[in-house]
């Protein structure tokens, strides 16, 4: 893993944990998938918490935010209020470090980060079981978390650096999980506002309002769809 540009500040973070005695990465971690894209640049999709992947998103990720918040600052007003309608950044708050302390156990929590060349790209968490809202006899899988780096979704400072790793991650994961668990692959969430067209287009999942919280719609994928979903990464 290459080491933060944060320097010496994620190191001691490590380092700290390191003296509690808690593991920086699951002893479970495995790396699931891995391909070398047309570029010649390694992808690897992992499994297992990863305290120094997840600083990795709070110190780079961060970064970029700042980088594109300095960016809006040098317009005018009117093409800054613009541009920031455009960018996804409901998620920008998270801190990845704290979700892994507090959700590292992996007995129900499984965590999957997306790599290429070592900088991690997304990052997902999912928690099993979860009761099925659709069919309450059965047990699915609950995406707690999903989130791409911000250089990999619409930003006015560059062009998208990869594209579709969100998706390339959560299917794979579900596909891998299904397989562990013996489970039928049907998976639920709450959908920030922004990603919510995502989940009702290209996932064909189904809104059921009676488990949505105050600002964040609940779906779950339906059986029908199950084999889509699973079949187009297995």
């Amino acid at each position: 893993m290459q080491k933060n540009k944060g320097g010496g500040m994620g190191q001691s973070i490590l380092d700290q944990l390191k003296s509690y005695g808690i593991p920086i990465q699951s002893p479970n971690e495995q790396t699931i998938h891995s391909e070398y894209l047309p570029t010649g640049q390694l992808l690897e999709i992992s499994n297992g918490y990863s305290f120094e992947k997840s600083l990795y998103c709070d110190q780079e990720w961060k970064l970029y935010h700042t980088k594109i918040l300095a960016y809006l600052k040098s317009l005018p007003k009117e093409e800054a209020l613009d541009l920031a309608k455009r960018i996804d950044s409901q998620d920008w708050h998270w801190k990845w470090l704290d979700k892994t302390y507090h959700l590292k156990t992996d007995d129900c929590n499984e965590w999957f980060y997306l790599t290429i060349d070592s900088k991690v790209q997304a990052a997902c968490l999912i928690y099993f079981p979860k009761d099925s809202c659709l069919n309450p006899l059965e047990q699915i899988f609950y995406v707690e978390y999903l989130a791409v780096a911000p250089w990999n979704r619409y930003t006015p400072i560059e062009s998208h650096r990869f594209k579709g790793l969100g998706s390339s991650l959560l299917l794979k994961a579900i596909n891998y999980l299904a397989k562990k668990y013996n489970n039928s692959g049907r998976f639920s969430l709450h959908s920030l506002i922004q990603a919510e067209g995502y989940y009702i287009n290209k996932l064909k999942m189904q809104h059921v309002q009676s488990n949505d919280k105050p600002s964040l719609k609940y779906f779950e994928l339906p059986d029908h769809e199950v084999s889509n979903i699973i079949g187009a990464v297995a």
